[in-house]
Formats: C-alpha cells, sequence, structure tokens
C-alpha cells in the first residue's frame, strides 16, 4: 500500500470563544498545582477569574476543542500614558495551553484573536510579561511582531534575613490622605512608559475597592526609603494566615544609607507576621547584586509589547511596572 492510500489523520478542531463562569474548574486546571510558596506566589490564586477584578475592562478567551478548554488567555484594556501622552494599552496574561496542544498552534491563535480584540478597542499597544528562561513563549511572540523593550526581576524576599535598626525612624503614609507625598511620589512617574493613566485610583486604593494597604517611609543615616504595598491575597482566594506574604511597589531609595532603610522597613513587615514580600525591580546589575543576599528566589521577565493601529516605535524611556500584572 502506498502512503497516498492511507487515509489522513484528521485533528480535531480548536475555537477560539469568550470563557464564562462555568469554564472556572477548566481554567484553574491549566494553571497547574504549584504550591502557594516562593515565585508561585506572584500569580497563585484559588479563584481564576480573581485577577480580573483589578481592571475595569477585561476578557478571557478559552481554546476549545471537542468540548474541552485546551487553552486560555487573559486581557485588561488599561489606559496608560507613553512619553507623557494617554493612550489606550492592551495587558495579555496568564497565557496557558494544555501540554498535548503545545506544538499545535493554540497558542499563537489565542494571541492573534487577543490582539484583534485590543485592536478594535482602540489600544496603541499591546503588552505582556514573558519569562526570560521561557524560550518557546519568546520564540513564538517574536515570530508574532512582539518585541522585548525592557527587564524586570522580581524578587520574592525572605524577610527573616533582615534585622531591625535602631537609628531609622519609620512612618506609615496613606498617599491618599497627605497630598504633598502624593505629589512627589507620583511625579517621579509620571513620564515613566505604561504607567497608568489613572494612577491613584487603580493603585492606591484601600480594601475594599482596591488592594494598597499604606506605604511605609523610612530615614536613617544617610539616606531614606519608600515602599508601597498591596495585599490582594483575600481576592486572589488565598488564606493571609497561610500565605504571610504581600507585594510591594512604588519603591525608592535614596542616598548610601538607602538600603539600610528599606532594610529596617523589611524588619518591620516582618514583625508584624509577614514572611515574604515579593518586589519587582526593573532589571539593574548593582541593585541586584546588593538585594541578591536576601532574596529566596530572583523571576525574571521581559517586557515585551506589539505595537496595534499603526503606533510607532516605543522612544527610548523606562517602564512602568504596574502592581496589577
Amino acid at each position: 500500500m502506498c502512503s497516498s492510500d492511507l487515509p489522513a489523520l484528521q485533528t480535531p478542531a480548536v475555537t477560539i470563544r469568550i470563557a464564562t463562569p462555568a469554564d472556572h474548574d477548566a481554567l484553574q486546571a491549566l494553571e497547574g498545582a504549584a504550591p502557594d510558596a516562593g515565585a508561585s506566589l506572584i500569580q497563585a490564586r484559588r479563584n481564576f477569574f480573581s485577577r480580573m477584578a483589578a481592571y475595569d475592562r477585561t476578557r478571557v478567551l478559552a481554546a476549545e476543542q471537542k468540548h474541552r478548554v485546551v487553552g486560555v488567555l487573559c486581557l485588561a484594556l488599561t489606559p496608560v500614558r507613553v512619553a507623557g501622552r494617554p493612550c489606550s494599552a492592551g495587558y495579555m496574561f496568564n497565557i496557558r495551553v494544555e501540554p498535548g496542544q503545545q506544538t499545535r498552534g493554540v497558542g499563537t491563535r489565542l494571541m492573534k484573536a487577543g490582539a484583534d480584540w485590543l485592536e478594535r478597542e482602540g489600544c496603541q499597544y499591546a503588552t505582556g510579561l514573558i519569562g526570560v528562561s521561557n524560550d518557546a513563549s519568546m520564540k513564538m511572540v517574536g515570530a508574532l511582531g512582539w518585541e522585548a523593550v525592557a527587564r524586570f526581576d522580581y524578587l520574592i524576599l525572605d524577610l527573616t534575613r533582615f534585622e531591625p535598626d535602631a537609628a531609622v525612624r519609620l512612618r506609615k503614609v496613606d498617599a491618599l490622605g497627605d497630598p504633598a507625598h502624593a505629589a512627589w511620589r507620583f511625579g517621579e512617574v509620571s513620564l515613566h512608559h505604561f504607567v497608568p493613566r489613572y494612577l491613584v485610583s487603580e493603585l492606591f486604593q484601600p480594601y475594599p475597592k482596591g488592594s494598597y494597604m499604606g506605604s511605609l517611609t523610612a530615614f536613617g543615616p544617610g539616606g531614606s526609603a519608600w515602599v508601597s504595598l498591596w495585599d490582594d491575597r483575600v481576592r486572589r482566594g488565598l488564606d493571609p494566615e497561610r500565605v504571610r506574604a504581600v507585594k510591594a511597589y512604588d519603591v525608592t531609595l535614596k542616598g548610601e544609607g538607602g538600603f539600610r532603610a528599606f532594610s529596617a522597613i523589611a524588619a518591620t513587615l516582618r514583625e508584624a507576621g509577614l514572611d515574604h514580600v515579593l518586589m519587582p525591580l526593573p532589571h539593574d546589575a548593582a541593585a541586584r547584586a546588593v538585594l541578591e543576599p536576601y532574596a529566596g528566589e530572583i523571576v525574571e521577565f521581559n517586557f515585551v509589547i506589539k505595537r496595534l493601529n499603526g503606533a510607532g516605535p516605543l522612544p527610548p524611556g523606562p517602564i512602568y511596572f504596574d502592581i496589577r500584572h
């Protein structure tokens, strides 16, 4: 029998559709069963749709084959500023494809469908975070016209490695209740690319409207530090008594004693009952060398973008890391 006489193997069609609450268990299964510890805490959740609540407009796309969910992609519209000018962007995240489908173009179809929706919504950029070591995903998005424009180190700081410092004075600050502090803090990042256009209302609202749990500022010999804290454990269905970790953002260290001041903040958080702080920072070899001894893990991410609707190249400049991501 010639090979041409053999029946052709037909692969069941995969369709892309909008996910519904009825898909929850299947979508959560695609996330895997990583423990609520270490780097997995960056995205861990018990309610798959909980991360969507942090954004005003979202969409979840599901890839379905024979009535079974085999892939997912989450999207959020994010009004931002690029080079100081308002524009619309869309964040793509949590793309997952069932292992048996990972070389069959399902991820590519999800990414194309996501970009099409963002373009129809008027976005000028699609953005995302991909692990630096994830060669397969970087190759896929590169073929789709995406480009890496920045890199971040996501540090999982072990608070037991920090010691209290009596020479450092700490103060808790509500950024919303201190207009002078707010103007200073937010003014410093106003020209970062992809800073949220509505920064205060989106990232500095306390529970139950938001996940902002306040800011800490510290002043010590030769320097100061400022850290804002983000606690979305309850929203993600995590038990705060068992998962004793929060996220840090809006981080600034000033002067030669800046790290000493930051260390005092970290020690205070340990005394308050936390074990870890998850903190994304722009990749910087010198800063990483200082912080690495205090980190249980470091996850490296590429910040990638795809230009939409005729947007031009991104001008040089720092990228703002939205802690909701």
